[in-house]
C-alpha cells in the first residue's frame, strides 16, 4: 500500500500548485494515516548541507533518516539550502532550520513528513491595493552595494537584478506577505520575508560572502574582488545555543558597530564579564588569576610582572573574529578555569581574494596637541616599538643571571651607562593607527591553501594627571591626627606614555578534502613603552573636595615635607602565539573525529635602565647646603638618615637614583588531542588528552647612586653613627647635596667619585634579584554525550584528571636588622594530582528554548610570581610587591542554572537568557596590601590563602530587535542588554606572619566581599544599521560596582584608653570604585568601498577613582571633614572620617576617525 501511495504522488509532482495542491496533499496524509508504519523520527540524525536545491537536500535527509516523504518538487527547486552541519540531531530540529524562511512548513502524521506551501500571503490582505517593494542589496561587513544580484518574489515568480547601484525595485505588487530569495556568486543565499502594503516598502538585504575562490567581475568597475565573510550575530547564537556549556559570546558583527579598540574592550560587553585596569578579564566577579585566556585554542601566557593575567589591550578588535566565554566546566577545558575560560578567536584564512586597508586617527583629551607632554631621550626606533639598544645592559658589567657584583671605576660607569637622567616636553601628536588585511587562495598539490595576513601599527600617547592620598593615620576614637612620623602623603602626578605597537597575524588553512583539513596559525606581538612621571608629594596633608588640608600635631605646629619623584622607564614586549593543528572526520557518515593541536608561545617582557630619581625640598638649612630660596631650585636629593634604625636599609636601597634592568621570558609549549566517537546516533563517546610545559626566568639588575662615603656593599661605614661625611674629612657637599638642575651633568666623573668625596655608583644584585620557575601539566579526560528523547535531552559529563606541579627558586633578601646579609634561598614545590568531575544537561523542549544546568570541580592554583619569594619595588603604582612560597592551590565548586530562548528558532538572531550560578572555594587566593603605619617605606603588596569563600549571583542577557514597533524606522534597531548581581563573601582572612612579619598579630573577623569581585555590572547598548543608506550607529553604555583592589590583613589606628595602648594602624584595604562609561560611534560608507567611522569613547569623562577602606569597613564611604572643639589650651584641629581617595583621575573622552578601504 505504501508502495502504490508514493506512485500515486508522483504522478502529482509538478502539478500540485495552489489550492490545488493543498487539497491534493491533504486528502494524501488522511489516506496515509491508517497505515501505521515503524516510527523513526525520533532517532538522531547526522547530514550536512551546501547551498543544494531544496528538493535534493530533502531528498538526501529522506535517505539519511529511512523516513518516507511527500512534498512537491517543483515548488522546492527554486530554492536552496543553508550551508549547515547537523550532528546527532533530531529530525524535527532539521526541519525546523531547513525550512525556515522558505514559505513551507511540514507536518508529521503517522511517521511519515508532509511537507506542504504556506497558503499564498496576497489573499490575507484581500482589499488593499497594490504596493512597491524595492531596497538595496549590499555586502554585510562593509556594506559595500552588490550591482547584478538576482533577487526573486518566491510566491509570484517574479525577478530581476539590481542595478549598477545595488537597487532593486518591484511595482504592481498584490498587498501581502511574501518570501523574497537573492543570490549573487560567491555568496550565501539569503531568504527574507516581507510584507508589502498598499504604499512603498523598503527592505535591505545584507549578503554574507561564502567560502568559494571565485571572483566577481563588478559591472562597469573594471575592478575584481570576492567577499569576505565573518561571524554574524546569528551564527554566534547558534554556537551558543548548540553548545552543551554555558557559554556566552560576541561577534564580529557587533564588533564592528562598535567603538571598540582592543579585546579588552570588546569583552566587557559580554554578559557577566569586567574589566580591569583596562586589560585584564574578570568573569563573574572572579579576578584575573581565577580565568584562563585561550588565543586561537593556545593558552594565553602571562604579560605581566605582577599578576597572573594576559593583556587583552595586546589584541586589536580588527583581527578579532569572535569571543566566546565558557562559564561551566566541562571535562575537555582545562580544570584552572574556576571563573571561566575566554576564548579569542582571530578571524581565519579564507578562500577569497580580498585586500583592505583601515587608518584610523584620535583626539584624546587633555593629551593630543598639549605642549607639556613629558618624554625623555630614547632610542631612533622607539617608534617602531623597538629598543635601538640606547637603554641596554652595558657588557661591561656581568649579565642577567649573573649575581656577581660589577667592579667598575666610577668611570667606567660614567663612560659605560646613558648619561640621561632629565626630562623634556614636547607637543603631544593624536594618535595613529594604521592596519591591513590580505585574503587569497591558491592551489597546492591540487588542494586549497587560504591565507590571512594582517599587519597593524599603532601610536598612541597618553597624558593622565593623578591626584593620590596614601598612608592617613585616623584615631577614630579621638580628634587628634598625630604626624610625627611624617607617613600621610598628597600627590600629584604627571603621568605621560607613549606606546608604539606592531602586530602580525599570519594563518594557513588546507583543506585536505571536504572532511580534513589542516591549519597553521601565527600572531605575534612587538609593543615598546615609553614613560616619563613626574610625581610631587607632600607629606601629613590630604586632598578633600578641592582643598589642600593641614592637619597639626597637639602643639599646633605644621609639618609637612616636599618629594619629587621623576621616573624615565620603558618596557618592551615581545609575544609569538603559534599553533599547528588538524580536523578530520573518519568513517561513514564520519562517525569518527579527530581534532588535534600542537602549541608555542614565547613572551618576553624587558625593562630596560628604568631610572628613579627621588628629591626632597623645604628642608632646613644644616650648614652643609641652603635649604629654601626659590622653589624650583631648592630641589635636592632624599639622603639617607643622619641616624641608624628605621627606613635605613629602604633609604639606602633606594639611593638618590636608582637604575634597573629587568628580564621576563616565559615559554608555553603544549599539545592537545580530542577524539570523539558515534557510537549511536544518540550516544557520542569523547576522550583527550592536554599537555603543557611552561618555564618562566625573571632576573634582575639594581644600581643606585649614593653618597660616597658608604662602604664597598653600598651600606653605612660603622654601626655607631651613619652620619654623612662623619669619616671623610673632604667630603664635597655641593656635590653630595646636588640639586635638580644637575640631572644634566651629574652622570660624569665630576660627581662619581673613586674617593669618597662625592656620590658613587654600588651594584646592589643579589641572589634575591631573580626566580625561575617551571609548571608541568599532564591532563586527560573521559566524556560522553547523550542525546536521548528526540534530542531533547542534551547531556554532557566525564571526569578529568590532572597532574600539576609548579616549582618556583627564589632567594629572600636579608631583613633590615641584617642589612647586607646573605639571602636565603626558597624553593616551592606546589604538585597534585586532581579529579575533577563535571556534568552539563540540556533540555530542548523544541527549537525555541534551552534549558540548562552544570556542575563542575575545578581547581586555582597560584602563578609563579605570586609563589616566588622575589620582591621588588613597583616606582609606578609606590608600591613593593613581594611573592609568598606557602600559598596553597584552591578547589572549587561550581553550580549552574540557565534558560535561553531564541524566537523563532534564531531566525532574527535574538535572544534572551536568565541564569543563576552559586561557587563554593576553598583556600581563594586573594591579593593583600599591609603596611605598619609608625614605619615609614611603602606599602607591601601579596598574596595569601584565605579560608573559604562562596560567590552567587544572577546573569540576565537579552538580544532583540525592534522591528515589532510599528514605524519603519524602528525596523533598523535592534538592543542588546546584560546585567549581573553577584554576592560574596569571604569568611576569615589569615594573618600569615611570614608575610606581614612578626609582631601584633591580630586576627579580624572577615565579612566582606571576595577581593577582586564586583557586586554588579551592567551593559545597554542601542544600535541602527541601515543597510541600504551604509549607515551604522551604536550608543554603549557600561557600568562596574565597586571591588576590593586588595585586601588589608592590618587594623585601624586606636587611641590609648586604660591599660589598652595606643596603636598607629595598618595600611587599609584599596577600593576600586564604580566605574561608567558611555560609548558612541557612527560608521557612514562614502563610496562603494570607503567606509568612515567617527567614534566618542567614555562621553561621561567618568574618573576612576581607587579609596582607601581608612574605616575598615571594607565599603567606600566618602570622607567628611570636621573641627571639633579644640582640648583646652591647643589649637583647632581638623578631623576626616570616611575614606579618602587613594588614586583620581580622569582619563579624558578619546574622539576617533577610522578610514577604511576595500579592493
Amino acid at each position: 500500500m505504501i508502495k502504490f501511495l508514493q506512485r500515486g504522488f508522483a504522478q502529482y509532482k509538478g502539478r500540485t500548485d495552489g489550492l490545488r495542491g493543498i487539497i491534493t496533499l491533504t486528502l494524501l496524509c488522511l489516506t496515509l494515516a491508517p497505515y501505521q508504519i515503524k516510527a523513526q523520527s525520533a532517532k538522531p540524525v547526522t547530514i550536512n548541507f551546501n547551498s543544494e536545491q531544496l528538493d535534493v537536500a530533502i531528498k538526501m535527509l529522506q535517505e539519511k533518516s529511512g523516513i518516507p516523504f511527500a512534498y512537491n518538487a517543483k515548488s522546492l527547486m527554486t530554492q536552496k539550502a543553508p550551508v549547515v552541519n547537523f550532528s546527532a540531531q533530531p529530525l524535527n530540529t532539521i526541519l525546523d532550520q531547513l525550512l525556515n524562511n522558505t514559505g513551507h512548513s511540514y507536518k508529521i502524521v503517522d511517521g511519515k513528513v508532509i511537507i506542504m506551501p504556506d497558503p499564498k500571503s496576497p489573499n490575507a490582505s484581500a482589499g488593499q491595493g497594490p504596493g512597491t517593494l524595492k531596497g538595496r542589496i549590499v555586502e554585510f561587513e562593509s556594506s559595500q552595494p552588490l550591482p547584478g544580484a538576482s533577487v526573486y518574489i518566491v510566491e509570484l515568480q517574479k525577478g530581476m537584478q539590481s542595478n549598477n547601484d545595488g537597487y532593486y525595485q518591484f511595482t504592481n505588487i498584490p498587498a501581502g506577505k511574501y518570501t523574497l530569495k537573492v543570490t549573487y556568486i560567491s555568496y550565501t543565499t539569503e531568504t527574507v520575508q516581507v510584507e508589502v502594503k498598499a504604499d512603498k516598502e523598503t527592505f535591505d538585504i545584507k549578503m554574507r560572502g561564502s567560502n568559494s575562490l571565485s571572483e566577481v567581475v563588478v559591472s562597469g568597475t573594471r575592478k575584481s574582488r570576492a567577499p569576505v565573510s565573518h561571524t554574524t550575530e546569528r551564527q554566534i547564537l547558534t554556537e551558543i545555543k548548540n553548545s552543551q556549556s554555558v557559554v556566552s559570546g560576541i561577534s564580529s558583527e557587533q564588533i564592528s558597530k562598535s567603538a571598540d579598540r582592543n579585546a579588552a574592550e570588546v569583552v566587557r560587553k559580554i554578559a557577566g564579564v569586567t574589566i580591569r585596569d583596562d586589560k585584564f578579564i574578570i568573569i563573574r566577579g572572579m579576578n584575573e588569576r581565577y580565568n584562563l585566556t585561550y588565543l586561537n585554542n593556545n593558552i594565553a601566557p602571562s604579560t605581566e610582572l605582577y599578576s597572573r593575567a594576559f593583556s587583552l589591550d595586546l589584541i586589536p578588535s580588527r583581527i578579532i573574529d569572535r569571543i566566546l566565554v565558557y562559564k561551566s566546566a566541562a571535562p575537555d577545558l582545562l580544570g584552572d578555569m574556576t571563573g571561566g575560560a575566554v576564548k579569542i578567536f582571530t578571524k581565519d584564512a579564507k578562500n577569497v581574494k580580498h585586500f583592505d586597508i583601515e587608518f584610523q586617527t584620535g583626539y584624546r583629551e587633555n593629551t593630543t596637541f598639549n605642549k607639556n607632554f613629558l618624554t625623555y631621550q630614547g632610542g631612533k626606533f622607539d617608534f617602531l616599538g623597538f629598543d635601538d639598544g640606547t637603554r641596554k645592559l652595558p657588557s661591561s658589567v656581568p649579565g642577567f643571571g649573573d649575581f656577581t657584583k660589577a667592579t667598575l671605576s666610577q668611570k667606567q660607569y660614567a663612560q659605560d651607562f646613558s648619561n640621561i637622567l632629565n626630562y623634556g616636553k614636547k607637543t603631544a601628536l593624536p594618535l595613529m593607527q594604521l592596519t591591513a588585511n590580505y585574503y587569497n587562495g591558491f592551489k597546492v598539490a591540487g588542494k586549497t591553501l587560504s591565507i590571512l595576513s594582517s599587519l597593524s601599527y599603532k601610536n598612541e600617547p597618553v597624558h593622565l594627571d593623578i591626584d593620590r592620598t596614601q598612608g592617613n593615620l585616623t584615631y577614630p576614637a579621638t580628634p587628634e591626627l598625630t604626624s610625627g612620623t611624617k607617613l600621610s602623603r598628597i600627590s600629584n602626578e604627571s603621568q605621560n606614555t607613549e606606546t608604539a605597537q606592531l602586530s602580525l597575524l599570519q594563518n594557513f588553512t588546507y583543506s585536505l578534502r571536504d572532511s580534513s583539513k589542516l591549519y597553521f596559525k601565527n600572531f605575534v606581538l612587538q609593543q615598546g613603552q615609553s614613560s616619563t612621571i613626574l610625581r610631587n608629594s607632600r607629606t601629613d596633608q590630604f586632598y578633600m573636595d578641592g582643598i589642600w588640608q593641614e592637619p597639626r600635631n597637639t602643639a599646633g605646629n605644621e609639618t609637612n615635607r616636599k618629594l619629587r619623584d621623576i621616573i624615565l622607564s620603558y618596557s618592551q614586549r615581545f609575544l609569538y602565539s603559534g599553533n599547528v593543528g588538524g580536523s578530520h572526520y573518519f568513517g561513514k557518515a564520519g562517525k569518527q573525529n579527530l581534532e588535534w593541536n600542537t602549541g608555542y608561545t614565547y613572551s618576553k617582557l624587558d625593562i630596560p635602565d628604568q631610572r628613579a630619581i627621588h628629591l626632597q625640598n623645604n628642608i632646613q638649612n644644616d650648614g652643609r647646603f641652603a635649604g629654601g630660596g626659590n622653589y624650583e631650585q631648592s630641589w635636592v636629593p632624599v639622603f639617607r638618615s643622619e641616624e641608624v634604625g628605621e627606613g635605613m636599609g629602604n633609604a639606602l636601597d633606594l639611593g638618590h637614583i636608582s637604575r634597573v634592568w629587568i628580564r621576563n621570558n616565559e615559554k608555553v609549549y603544549n599539545g592537545s588531542a580530542d577524539y570523539t566517537y558515534k557510537f549511536k546516533p544518540w550516544i557520542t563517546l569523547k576522550a583527550g588528552t592536554y599537555q603543557q610545559w611552561k618555564e618562566r626566568v625573571v632576573f634582575r639588575r639594581v644600581y643606585t647612586v649614593n653618597e660616597g662615603d658608604l662602604n664597598s656593599s653600598g651600606y653605612y661605614p660603622n654601626s655607631s653613627s651613619a652620619a654623612i661625611g662623619a669619616g671623610v674629612p673632604n667630603m664635597d657637599y655641593n656635590v653630595v647635596f646636588w640639586h635638580q638642575q644637575d640631572l644634566d651633568k651629574l652622570w660624569s666623573t665630576e660627581y662619581l667619585r673613586d674617593d669618597k668625596t662625592g656620590l658613587k655608583v654600588f651594584d646592589r644584585t643579589s641572589g634575591s634579584d631573580a626566580y625561575t620557575a617551571t609548571e608541568q601539566n599532564n591532563s586527560g579526560y573521559l566524556a560522553a554525550s547523550l542525546l536521548p528523547f528526540d534530542g531533547k535531552l542534551d547531556i554532557y559529563g566525564g571526569l578529568r584528571v590532572e597532574y600539576n606541579r609548579q616549582k618556583v627558586a627564589g632567594a629572600i633578601a636579608p631583613g633590615t636588622n641584617n642589612i647586607g646579609g646573605v639571602n636565603a634561598p626558597v624553593l616551592a614545590d606546589l604538585k597534585s594530582t586532581e579529579f575533577l568531575p563535571s556534568l552539563n544537561i540540556g533540555y530542548r523542549p523544541n527549537t525555541d528554548f534551552v534549558f540548562r544546568a552544570a556542575y563542575g570541580r575545578t581547581i586555582n592554583r597560584p602563578e609563579f610570581r605570586e609563589l616566588s619569594p622575589y620582591s621588588e619595588l613597583d616606582y609606578i603604582n609606590n608600591q613593593t610587591v613581594r611573592g609568598n612560597s606557602d600559598l596553597m592551590f584552591a578547589t572549587v565548586n561550581n553550580y549552574d542554572l540557565r534558560m535561553e530562548w531564541y524566537p523563532k528558532a534564531n531566525a532574527k538572531g535574538e535572544s534572551i537568557s536568565l541564569g543563576g550560578f552559586y561557587k563554593q572555594i576553598n583556600n581563594p587566593i586573594e591579593r593583600i596590601i599591609y603596611r605598619d603605619l609608625f614605619i615609614a617605606g611603602p606599602s607591601t603588596i601579596s598574596f595569601i590563602n584565605a579560608d573559604k569563600a562562596r560567590v552567587y549571583g544572577a546573569e540576565i542577557d537579552i538580544r532583540k530587535n525592534l522591528d515589532f514597533i510599528p514605524f519603519k524606522f524602528f525596523r533598523d534597531l535592534s538592543i542588546i542588554a546584560n546585567g549581573s548581581y553577584i554576592y560574596s563573601k569571604a569568611t576569615r582572612v589569615k594573618r600569615d606572619a611570614g608575610i606581614t612579619g612578626s609582631g601584633t598579630q591580630y586576627d579580624p573577623a572577615i565579612d566582606r566581599q571576595l577581593q577582586g569581585q564586583a557586586p554588579y555590572s551592567a551593559n545597554v547598548g542601542l544600535y541602527y544599521e541601515n543597510a541600504g543608506a551604509g549607515t551604522k550607529l551604536s550608543l554603549t553604555y557600561n557600568q562596574i560596582g565597586p571591588r576590593i583592589y586588595a585586601a588589608s590583613v592590618g587594623r585601624p589606628a586606636t587611641a590609648a584608653s586604660g591599660t589598652v595602648t595606643a596603636y598607629p594602624g595598618d595600611q587599609a584595604s584599596l577600593i576600586e570604585l564604580t566605574r561608567k562609561q558611555l560609548d558612541f560611534s557612527l560608521s557612514q560608507r562614502i563610496v562603494k568601498s570607503l567606509q568612515a567611522k567617527l567614534s566618542i569613547q567614555n562621553l561621561l569623562n567618568n574618573a576612576v577613582q581607587m579609596a582607601e577602606d581608612a574605616n575598615f569597613t571594607y565599603k567606600y564611604e566618602k570622607a567628611k571633614i570636621s573641627y571639633p572643639a579644640p582640648l583646652p589650651g591647643s589649637p583647632a584641629i581638623a578631623r576626616f572620617d570616611g575614606d579618602l581617595l587613594s588614586s583620581d583621575y580622569k582619563p579624558g573622552r578619546f574622539f576617533l576617525l577610522t578610514f577604511t578601504y576595500g579592493f
